[in-house]
């Protein structure tokens, strides 16, 4: 059997993590614990086995062990902004319900109107049911 070898770009950021762990005397539990993700995903990312890890993942694991998301990012391939590039855009809050676009709107109109449709539904089966109780549907 032959040895699988790492992805590289993946091999400098799994480095890095570990590093910054073991600079923080944290456990492979406790670092994936902390940043809800598995011990053994946290031992790939390490290794250079995960091609192409999640931003989201990162993103914890950055808090979690002090690390700038964008340098990890970087090291595990993404295209990230340069530093000082004025271009880039600025992180932004999410909106708030109140200022919801029209197209978040119409989407909760469609919902509404597909959960009353599925309590028609059940209300017809049940109907249905006990109109003849020994049938199965």
């Amino acid at each position: 059997m032959t040895k699988q070898q790492p992805p590289r770009p993946t091999r400098l950021m799994g480095d890095r993590i570990r590093a910054a762990r073991e600079t923080r005397n944290l456990s492979t539990q406790t670092a994936s614990a902390q940043a809800e993700i598995s011990s053994g995903y946290l031992f790939k990312l390490e290794n250079g086995y995960v091609g192409t890890p999640s931003p989201r993942v990162l993103h914890r694991l950055s808090q979690v062990l002090g690390l700038d998301y964008w340098e990890l990012m970087g090291l595990a391939g993404y295209v990230v902004p340069a530093s000082g590039d004025d271009s880039a855009p600025a992180p932004t809050a999410p909106p708030s319900p109140e200022a919801a676009p029209a197209p978040l709107d119409r989407i909760a109109d469609a919902l509404e109107d597909v959960r009353d449709e599925l309590r028609m539904i059940r209300k017809a089966l049940a109907e249905r049911q006990a109109a003849s109780p020994g049938e199965t549907l």
